[in-house]
């Protein structure tokens, strides 16, 4: 039995599926991304989704903004956007710069076409079982733990995260299969305690190998949303060398969560065109 999840190869059958439901529904998605400044890892992940939404048949328009743009800039586009007839989905790049804030920003984007799902309002929606449409992050992450197969029935998770409003909709996702889910944050006192009794274990947390061996629990299920430069090379905050052998399942990084939150991005952008 394979222990790595592969998510290059789930996320190419994904968009496979997208590629012929665009086909056979005659639909004709528009994903306008807005991308402020000059962050590499930005650019580079923008370049990943204008590539996968080309290979799949959904419009892909690039707005890019100076590092220096002004809030009102910002907005700007953003509203212009948000009247667009043309643009289905709208997804704004994070992070920004920081003498932006984020929160308005993304607040000032038309619900209806917050394709990545952060608007608060659709978090709300979802949260309270008003919507299904679930925000693509959560979503790939779950059919990633779906995918070993494992019964979720009465099993712990934790997840590891700065911020907790991102990751309450995985929570949910989770508690609906019986799974029993706690948030912490990377600086908890108590951090490795509740990362040992987790029977799924998921860091966000964005700090390179801060995830060790004596915090997994013996055959644990492990996913690796972290993205973290060390030197040359883009490493998880698992430290996946000491986890693996403990683990019964674990995402690597990179090929794990990154090319499911594309495939996600690609559903949720032909979901959002089949509903306008």
């Amino acid at each position: 039995m394979d222990k790595i999840i592969d998510g290059r190869a789930l996320a190419e059958k994904i968009r496979q599926e997208i590629k012929e439901e665009i086909h056979k529904k005659n639909l004709r998605p528009s994903l306008a991304v807005i991308l402020i400044g000059n962050d590499p890892a930005s650019h580079l992940y923008v370049s990943l989704k204008k590539r996968a939404c080309q290979e799949v048949g959904v419009d892909f328009h690039e707005y890019l903004l100076a590092e220096n743009s002004s809030e009102e800039e910002v907005l700007t586009v953003v509203d212009f956007l948000n009247k667009d007839e043309q643009v289905n989905a709208i997804l704004i790049q994070l992070p920004l710069p920081k003498h932006l804030d984020t929160d308005k920003i993304i607040l000032a984007m038309d619900p209806k076409k917050d394709v990545d799902g952060f608007h608060p309002q659709n978090i709300n929606n979802f949260l309270s079982k008003q919507s299904d449409f679930v925000p693509g992050l959560a979503l790939g992450i779950y059919k990633l733990i779906e995918s070993t197969g494992e019964n979720l029935a009465n099993k712990k998770a934790t997840i590891v995260a700065k911020s907790n409003i991102l990751y309450q909709p995985v929570a949910k996702l989770l508690n609906d299969q019986g799974v029993t889910t706690t948030i912490v944050h990377p600086g908890d006192k108590d951090i490795s305690d509740r990362c040992r009794e987790a029977d799924i274990l998921i860091s966000a947390c964005g700090k390179a190998f801060f995830i060790t061996e004596d915090m997994v629990k013996e055959d644990a299920i492990v996913i690796d949303v972290g993205t973290n430069q060390v030197g040359e090379s883009t490493v998880g905050d698992v430290d996946y060398s000491t986890v693996f052998a403990k683990a019964k399942f674990i995402t690597p990084v990179p090929g794990g969560v990154g090319p499911m939150t594309v495939a996600m991005l690609l559903y949720n952008a032909v979901k959002l065109a089949s509903q306008n």
